[in-house]
Formats: structure tokens, sequence, C-alpha cells
């Protein structure tokens, strides 16, 4: 019970900064690459054959992440260099989540509905 906390605690805090309006500059990496680890180390303490399993929690925090990192590529507030590192980063998350699907009848079409909005936000910064 305690690692849960301990894990929990570090993904919202991780996550607080993440969606912080401002980052300084120079760290936008740092912020980002922990939101994801994070989220992923979350994620896989409830992954398919995990001793707590729940693949809907799973999901959950693996499509939280990726349509964060989304969001923030969209986003005109935020610096450029944030939405690029996202947009470099996102593909960790994307793979966990085909990862995930490949494991589910729907899967398939449910990580290529993801990947196509990938792509959607990724054609103009490309």
């Amino acid at each position: 019970m305690e690692e849960q906390k301990i894990l929990y605690s570090m993904f919202y805090k991780a996550q607080d900064r993440f969606a912080a309006p401002t980052t300084s500059a120079g760290f936008e990496p740092d912020v980002i690459q922990e939101y994801i680890h994070c989220g992923i180390t979350l994620a896989s303490y409830y992954e398919k054959h995990a001793e707590n399993e729940n693949i809907l929690l799973c999901e959950l925090f693996l499509r939280q992440i990726f349509l964060h990192l989304i969001e923030a590529i969209e986003s005109p507030q935020r610096s450029m260099i944030f939405r690029r590192v996202c947009l470099d980063s996102i593909y960790s998350p994307l793979y966990c989540l085909k990862r995930h699907y490949c494991q589910q009848v729907e899967g398939n079409a449910r990580y290529q509905s993801l990947h196509r909005k990938l792509q959607q936000v990724q054609a103009p910064l490309g």
C-alpha cells in the first residue's frame, strides 16, 4: 500500500509540474520526461499479469499521458521548445498503448485512432 501511495504522489506532482502554464527555460525536457516516466510506471503497476492487475486503470494512465502531450503540442500558450519536446517524447506512451491494445479484441482500432490523432497534430510541426 505504501508503494502505491508513493507512485501516485510522484505521478500527481509530475503532472502538476507538466500542467503548469510556464516552465523554466531549459527544464522543459526534465519536466516532460518525469511526467511520462511517472505515468508509465504507474500504468505498469496495473498492467496485465501484474500483482495489482487492472487493465482499465492501466489504459487510463497511458491515455491520459498521451492526450496531455497532444494538448501541449497543440497549445499556442506553450513554448515551441516545450511543444517540440512533447512531440519527440510522445512515442513512449504511444508504444505502451500499442502493447496494451495488442492484448485486446478491438485494440488495433483503438490504437489506430490514437495514431491518426498524432499524425494530425504532427503535420503542422513536422
